[in-house]
C-alpha cells in the first residue's frame, strides 16, 4: 500500500473510533496534489474544541502530510467566494460523514457556489475585487526590489487571471497552477493576455516586467469594463438620483470658479472627478476628464469643462428613461407617503 492509502485510513479509522462527535466530515480535495488522481484524506470539518486539536502536520517518508480542519463558517465564505481558493470547495469529496444531515449541508453549500458563480452580480463582484488586489500588488511592484519584483508580479498575474475567470463565472481548479491552460476553456479572454502572462514570467529584465504588468492590468480594466456593459442592465433613474445630488458640487465650481478661488475650485472638482469616474465605471460609460482642464491661472477651462459634462450627463439621464427631479419652489415638492 502507498504511504498516502495508508494515511488517509489511519485518519479515516481514527475519526470514526475517537472522534465521532468531534468531526463531521473528512474531505479530500486532491486537485492541487502532484497526483491529482489521489483521493486521500485533505481536510476536515470540525464541530468541538477536541476536534479541532486532531489537526497536525508531519513528514512520512519524505513527503509531508497536513490534516487541517476547516470550520462550517469557512466553508460558506468559500461557497460565498470569499476565500482564495475556491476549489478547496468546489472540487471536493466527502470521505467520510457523521451523518447524512453533514454531508446535505456541505453538499448545499457546494450548490450555494456554482449559485454565486453563476449570479451576475455576484461574479461582476468578485472580478473587480480580484482587479483591485491587482492594482495594490502594483504599487507594490513598482517599489520593490531582487526577488520581490518576480513575487509582486506573479500575484499580479494571479489576481488578472483571476478577474477574467469571474467574468466568466468560473473559477481554477488548479489555482495558480495550470491558469493559461484553464483559461482556454472559457469563452471570453483579452486578447494577447495569455502572450503577454508567459512573458511576464520568461523575461530577465525587471524594468520589462514591470511595464508588462502595467500594460496587464490596463487590458484586463478595459476587458472588465466592456465585459460589465455586455452583461448588465443600468437603471438610469439611479443615475438621475445622483446626479440630484451632485448637482450642488456643480454649482460650487462655478461659483468658486467666477470668485477666482483656485484652491476651492481644485478641491471640489477633486470630489467630482472622483464621483464621475465611479459613475462611469457603474453605469459603463465612457470615462469624463474634469481635471484635465484645470489651470491654476485660469479657472474658466475647468468651470467650462464642468459645464459640458453636466450638460452631457443630464442627456444621458433624460434619453434613456431617467427622470430628474427639479422644482422651481418647495409648493411643487410632492409630499405623498
Amino acid at each position: 500500500m502507498k504511504n498516502d492509502i495508508l494515511f488517509s485510513n489511519w485518519v479515516l479509522n481514527t475519526v470514526k473510533e475517537k472522534y465521532v462527535d468531534d468531526i463531521a466530515l473528512v474531505i479530500s480535495h486532491s486537485t492541487l496534489n502532484i497526483d491529482s488522481e489521489e483521493n486521500t484524506v485533505s481536510y476536515f470539518v470540525p464541530i468541538t474544541d477536541r476536534g479541532r486539536q486532531f489537526a497536525q502536520t508531519f513528514i512520512m517518508d519524505g513527503r509531508g502530510y497536513d490534516i487541517w480542519g476547516i470550520e462550517w463558517e469557512r466553508l460558506e465564505r468559500f461557497a460565498n467566494l470569499d476565500e482564495y481558493n475556491i476549489t478547496v470547495l468546489a472540487d471536493s469529496r466527502i470521505l467520510y460523514s457523521r451523518t447524512p444531515e453533514d454531508a446535505a449541508r456541505f453538499e448545499s453549500l457546494r450548490h450555494m457556489q456554482l449559485n454565486n458563480l453563476n449570479n451576475p452580480i455576484q461574479a461582476r463582484k468578485h472580478a473587480l475585487e480580484s482587479y483591485a488586489t491587482a492594482k495594490n500588488l502594483y504599487t507594490e511592484l513598482l517599489f520593490a526590489e531582487g526577488s520581490n519584483i518576480r513575487l509582486y508580479a506573479g500575484y499580479i498575474l494571479d489576481y488578472l487571471a483571476r478577474a477574467i475567470a469571474f467574468a466568466n463565472h468560473s473559477y481554477f481548479h488548479k489555482s495558480q497552477i495550470d491558469q493559461l491552460e484553464e483559461l482556454q476553456t472559457m469563452a471570453s479572454v483579452p486578447s494577447q493576455f495569455a502572450e503577454m502572462y508567459l512573458e511576464v514570467i520568461r523575461t530577465s529584465n525587471d524594468r520589462h516586467r514591470k511595464e508588462l504588468c502595467r500594460e496587464l492590468i490596463s487590458m484586463v480594466g478595459c476587458f472588465l469594463s466592456q465585459a460589465n456593459n455586455r452583461k448588465f442592465e443600468r437603471n438610469f433613474q439611479d443615475l438621475a438620483d445622483w446626479y440630484a445630488e451632485l448637482s450642488y458640487t456643480w454649482l460650487r465650481i462655478r461659483y468658486y470658479g467666477q470668485g477666482n478661488d483656485a484652491i476651492k475650485v481644485h478641491m471640489w472638482g477633486i470630489v467630482l472627478q472622483n464621483e464621475l469616474n465611479a459613475v462611469c465605471e457603474d453605469f459603463h460609460l465612457p470615462k469624463m476628464e474634469l481635471l484635465s482642464e484645470y489651470d491654476y491661472k485660469d479657472l474658466s477651462r475647468i468651470v467650462a469643462r464642468a459645464n459640458k459634462l453636466e450638460e452631457q450627463m443630464r442627456n444621458i439621464i433624460t434619453n434613456n428613461g431617467g427622470i430628474i427631479r427639479q422644482y422651481q419652489s418647495p409648493e411643487e415638492i410632492p409630499n405623498e407617503v
